[in-house]
């Protein structure tokens, strides 16, 4: 027989058994042995029927013991087989829902929408949150500015018109005085405002073919600024765009991070963030129509102390298009029911919130 047969053949002893493990290992973080689980179990199964019951789980790679005479532990296996066949429904209170709902309705400025949201999903789930926001060229520029710093370098500010900044430094073919880049942004916010930025290259990109920009200087610092500075937002890694963590503080109480070198190991993932967020938007792309994804045990590039984390998440949409992702990050030992439920309820709510707003 093979393993999945073995899987789908799983008796409800097992699977109720494998349930009450997760469940109070979860709830208590040390590991479920045969006398705690026969006074879990509805069906008072004596502690031989139970310890035979947990050595088969254990052969199926479900559980596993840390020590010779401690109790079991999950494995990411068991958790997916938890979350695909055995998780029940843990919808939010209705106080929950009206807290949440208020709380992000207040937020009027983009940027602090998100980062409020990133700390709701913290507080919510006692893990962290996370929210993407959505990639500057999908949302309707306001303002572009451009800001000599050094030679040959400039900062290319964007504004959304819903106030959403985002700034990136372009290396520059020639020397420019600020006061021609300050012209140019005029004339890119005089005309090209209300437009999103992949649609303000496009223009200015066959702007590049029209004869008058051969003798307009200042219609081709234009075209050289604007398209040297848009494509530089429009073709950037998304592992470099704008994300926003709430909860670090809250997530050094969890008995995970006991560990020194897994405290330290989280701190070096979130100073160089990009690893991170890469696997995030790799999540966010296998997402589940009928709700947030759960990914079980991350990157092999992150450090090893990160490894067996989740992240649960999910995109949320203007209308029908996705701007972005949310969602928790934590150790595999998490309420799911809980946190799938916030994830899903918040990415639903930011959608319609960032749906008024015209993005």
């Amino acid at each position: 027989m093979s393993a999945q047969q073995e899987v789908e053949e799983l008796s409800e002893r097992q699977r109720n058994l494998l349930k009450a493990v997760i469940r109070e290992y979860v709830e208590t973080g040390k590991p479920v042995g045969s006398r705690r689980l026969t006074k879990l179990d509805p069906e008072g199964m004596s502690a031989a029927t139970i310890r035979n019951a947990m050595a088969d789980l254990e052969d199926l790679g479900f559980v596993t013991q840390p020590h010779t005479s401690a109790g079991r532990v999950p494995t990411a296996e068991g958790y997916r087989f938890y979350v695909d066949s055995l998780i029940e429904a843990g919808p939010l209170s209705r106080r929950d829902l009206e807290k949440i709902k208020e709380s992000l309705a207040q937020e009027s400025d983009p940027g602090e929408l998100m980062d409020k949201t990133s700390k709701i999903l913290s507080s919510f789930s006692n893990n962290l949150g996370f929210v993407l926001a959505p990639p500057i060229s999908s949302i309707v520029i306001k303002r572009i500015e451009f800001i000599k710093i050094a030679h040959r370098r400039v900062v290319v500010l964007l504004v959304s018109k819903s106030g959403l900044v985002q700034h990136r430094t372009i290396q520059t073919g020639e020397d420019w005085e600020q006061t021609e880049l300050d012209q140019a942004g005029r004339y890119l916010a005089t005309h090209f405002s209300g437009k999103t930025l992949t649609e303000t290259r496009a223009e200015l990109l066959a702007m590049m073919s029209e004869e008058k920009a051969l003798y307009d200087r200042m219609l081709k610092n234009v075209i050289l600024l604007g398209s040297a500075g848009l494509m530089a937002h429009e073709e950037d890694d998304p592992s470099e765009g704008e994300v926003y963590f709430g909860g670090m503080s809250g997530i050094m109480e969890k008995p995970e991070m006991a560990d020194v070198n897994r405290m330290i190991s989280l701190f070096e993932a979130f100073e160089e963030k990009s690893r991170l967020v890469q696997i995030i938007s790799q999540c966010l792309r296998r997402e589940d129509p009928s709700g947030p994804a759960v990914t079980i045990g991350l990157d092999d590039s992150l450090p090893a102390e990160l490894r067996d984390w989740t992240i649960i998440s999910s995109p949320y949409r203007s209308e029908s298009r996705i701007m972005g992702g949310l969602g928790v990050i934590g150790p595999s030992r998490m309420e799911y029911e809980k946190a799938i439920s916030l994830v899903d309820y918040v990415a639903k709510l930011v959608g319609k919130l960032i749906s008024q707003q015209e993005f």
